[in-house]
């Protein structure tokens, strides 16, 4: 529409520059007419401004072309996540740095400054060739905008290879330069095999730097077992002996034999995982060794076998006598000759 206003106008001013350039009448020349004195021509309109370089809509094609469409239609609705995503999808197929303008637009709406920040340093360097001046302007403003809401992080940490995660994101292995965060608090994480996680919540305030040192401590392998037993009992670990009674110690982590033994007791043996920096408690009871002579299975009732009632010598259960000439016909039902042959049933 301010197009279409301004051509009247222009046909008006077009207009009058030819009226005045018409010739108007000057003095009389000696002996002759009257002269004329000529109007100057006007100056030439200065020529058009080159064209700038195509839009996104029109320069971007194929998939980088759909992604760039639907993440402004995205953006639009307020899922500035999703039109994240759609964004930077377009960017990485089509490497147009206008496109970082836009991702910025994004992350700056999800109050993620640090990150805003660093994709309009990026958009500034690499459309160095396409931005205008003003674009160029309106980037430096932004940046100065959202400066105070973000903070440098200084991290030195003494273990080179460590990898450095701030709120869950992974950024880099250590040494890594210094960072630029949001400000509130952060997670910091630095993990490296055989080392101790360091783990620290970060407050950080705007407009200032923040430095952190990150001492790693390396895993030590080992555990601590207390063994407790009778007090003349000896205590063997791995077949070594170690104590006696009671005895308490470290131990590298893993599987360990662990033997206590004392006289006319069973020999106990187990075997017993230490874990890293855990202590583990072993309370050992012994148990006595059987009585020597006959076996066990032999003695039943205070030693003699019992049957039908009566009592029969163990004796005559081992040895048989082949010249016994007891009694014959009907026993007793209630007592068993030792040295009858014995049938199943």
């Amino acid at each position: 529409m301010r197009k279409i206003a301004l051509v009247p106008a222009l046909v008006v001013l077009l207009s009058a520059q030819v009226a005045f350039a018409q010739p108007k009448p000057g003095p009389a020349k000696p002996g002759g007419k009257p002269g004329t004195t000529a109007v100057p021509a006007p100056a030439p309109e200065p020529p058009p401004p080159p064209p700038g370089p195509p839009s996104l809509s029109e320069s971007l094609k194929d998939t980088a072309k759909a992604d760039y469409e639907s993440g402004k239609v995205l953006f639009t609705d307020g899922d500035y996540a999703g039109s994240l995503v759609k964004f930077s999808s377009a960017f990485d197929a089509s490497k147009d740095p206008r496109l970082l303008w836009n991702m910025a637009a994004c992350e700056k709406n999800l109050r993620h400054y640090s990150k805003a920040l660093k994709l309009v340093r990026q958009y500034v360097t690499d459309g160095d060739k396409v931005l205008t001046d003003q674009d160029k302007q309106e980037a430096n403003e932004l940046i100065k905008v959202m400066e105070p809401f973000t903070a440098k992080l200084k991290l030195s940490v003494d273990e080179p290879g460590s990898e450095v995660t701030i709120d869950d994101e992974v950024i880099g292995k250590s040494p890594v330069e210094p960072l630029v965060v949001d400000i509130g608090t952060r997670k910091l994480r630095v993990h490296k095999e055989e080392f101790e996680d360091f783990n620290k919540e970060l407050p950080v305030g705007g407009a200032m730097e923040v430095s952190v040192d990150v001492k790693m401590v390396k895993i030590v392998h080992e555990g601590r077992i207390n063994v407790k037993a009778s007090n003349d009992a000896t205590i063997a670990i791995d077949d070594k002996v170690v104590g006696t009674g009671t005895w308490s110690g470290v131990l590298p982590s893993g599987g360990h034999t662990l033997k206590v033994t004392a006289p006319k007791f069973r020999v106990y043996q187990a075997e017993v995982l230490i874990q890293d920096k855990q202590s583990r408690d072993v309370a050992v009871t012994l148990e006595a060794e059987p009585s020597k002579g006959l076996p066990a299975w032999a003695w039943i009732t205070g030693g003699v076998v019992v049957a039908g009632g009566l009592a029969v010598g163990g004796y005559f259960i081992f040895k048989q006598d082949p010249k016994y000439d007891g009694p014959s016909g009907n026993l007793n039902p209630g007592l068993v000759q030792a040295n009858a042959p014995f049938r199943f049933r």
